[in-house]
């Protein structure tokens, strides 16, 4: 199973593993994933079981084996049977049957018949297709629901990671308000106030109270990264500083051009016109007429029997026998709504017998009427049909819209952070200098290095925004290129 997961994993998500070894673990731990690999094992079966079911198709039957034992002599009878049906070829069918008997070594056998059937008029054939059809869609759709689930996962650690980023930027701006109430405490002081005056002890609590809040929001992203650690399958052992745990770079990645997708490709717009297809395959189908014809050859056909005799010279009777002619079978037989009409002849090849006739039919008045309910839903459902295309294509054209929205703003976040982070970061090197010259108090440089770290934490949420904008772009259409690309 594990080794399932991991190849699936390789086809669709292998430059992101190779970025981000984490990830690779949280995907392995995700039951969900696993779930539905084993889904897409059973819907490939299933797949398989309907082309087989809907091929070529072979039936033997010895039938009922009957063995009478008696003073008068010893018989067996069996009706033996062999058909074979072609459903891809209008439905053509070949059988073979015969009524074996021996009795006393006589050989007694009759209705040795063989018959072909087709369907002239019929829906078997797109009754078939639409059988394999669905099957193979079922098939997709399962493997779809894997490679989506795939890059869900994706984004939910993703997702999970930005938390614990926001997290750690939410500490590093309550050690900036730590430091800029530092200065103002240290300011306080060095004017010379009184320890027991009421400025200095208000100053002196807030520095205690953002500490305070500082350790507090430190040992909540502890928590929070023990358990993420755990969902990626590492340790996080007590004491571990998220600093150490939570990865230094979050790889860049090119923005995806929703435009680069095909319109046909997004999710709702090809289920929606799926739908209407194969409901107008299945409206095709249901067809108010059928009609479809037999042939066939029957030796010794017992409803042929003739009574023959021979005689002497004299004019005198001496054998008298029954016999059995050889027939050549034709039969029709046609369906109009509730009306089912039969018609059949057996040729006897005898000129001793006459051709046998059969009629029938069927009549079910109420079938006349439901057909003509049917119609009339069926009319209004392909309405529908029309309908939910034209609510998918207005979702493409606001996922659009939405999307290019989103992408403007993450890039414009990501321009204006990096321009920040790049005057914090001179500012904190000259800081640096400065308090190591002795020119500006540890807390002034302190301030400046948490606005750095702070602008740093934002460039790299700016970087997860962007994987998860591309995924999220991704999820939106249908991939089957990707199948094909991991096969070759």
């Amino acid at each position: 199973m594990k080794n399932l997961i991991f190849t699936l994993l390789l086809i669709f998500c292998f430059s992101y593993l190779a970025a981000e070894p984490k990830l690779e673990n949280y995907l392995m731990n995700d039951l969900e994933l696993q779930r539905l690999a084993l889904e897409f094992q059973k819907t490939q079966l299933s797949s398989k079981k309907t082309s087989i079911e809907n091929g070529l198709d072979i039936q033997l039957s010895s039938g009922t084996a009957r063995f009478t034992f008696s003073d008068d002599g010893n018989s067996i009878s069996i009706n033996p049977s062999v058909k074979f049906s072609a459903p891809q070829a209008s439905n053509l069918s070949l059988s073979a049957s015969s009524s074996v008997k021996i009795t006393n070594g006589e050989n007694n056998s009759s209705d040795t018949n063989i018959s072909m059937g087709v369907d002239l008029v019929s829906s078997s054939m797109l009754n078939r297709k639409i059988s394999l059809q669905k099957a193979n869609r079922s098939e997709l759709e399962s493997k779809r629901a894997f490679q989506n689930r795939a890059l869900e996962a994706e984004n939910e650690y993703y997702n999970e990671l930005k938390k614990l980023f926001n997290s750690a930027s939410s500490i590093v701006s309550k050690q900036k308000d730590l430091y800029d109430h530092t200065i103002t405490f240290d300011e306080i002081k060095a004017k010379g106030y009184s320890t027991g005056s009421s400025k200095y002890r208000q100053a002196e609590m807030q520095v205690l109270s953002d500490k305070h809040e500082v350790e507090t929001l430190i040992r909540t992203l502890e928590h929070d990264c023990a358990v993420f650690a755990a969902k990626c399958g590492e340790p996080f052992e007590s004491g571990t500083s998220p600093q150490d745990f939570l990865p230094s770079e979050i790889p860049e990645t090119e923005p995806v051009d929703i435009l680069s997708f095909k319109k046909s490709d997004y999710k709702k717009i090809e289920s929606a016109n799926y739908s209407h297809e194969i409901a107008e395959l299945e409206r095709k189908a249901d067809r108010d007429f059928s009609l479809s014809a037999s042939s066939g050859y029957t030796l010794k056909n017992s409803n042929t029997s003739f009574t023959s005799s021979s005689t002497t010279e004299n004019g005198r009777t001496t054998t008298v026998s029954t016999e059995k002619s050889d027939t050549v079978d034709v039969g029709l037989n046609a369906t109009w709504q509730g009306l089912t009409l039969g018609a059949g002849v057996n040729i006897p090849l005898s000129s001793e017998t006459n051709p046998v006739y059969s009629v029938s039919a069927t009549l079910k008045p109420n079938t006349f009427r439901t057909r003509k309910i049917t119609k009339k839903t069926t009319a209004l459902t392909e309405e529908q049909e029309l309908i939910a295309i034209q609510a998918a294509e207005d979702d493409y054209e606001t996922d659009i819209v939405d999307k290019q929205t989103e992408l403007e703003s993450i890039l414009w976040s990501k321009k204006n952070n990096g321009e920040t982070f790049a005057l914090w970061n001179e500012l904190e090197k000259d800081e640096k200098k400065w308090f190591s010259a002795g020119i500006v108090k540890e807390s002034e440089y302190l301030n400046a290095r948490a606005n750095k770290d702070l602008y740093q934490l934002k460039l790299l949420i700016n970087n997860i925004d962007l994987i998860i904008y591309n995924t999220s772009t991704k999820l939106l259409f249908c991939r089957d290129y990707e199948f094909s690309d991991s096969e070759n």
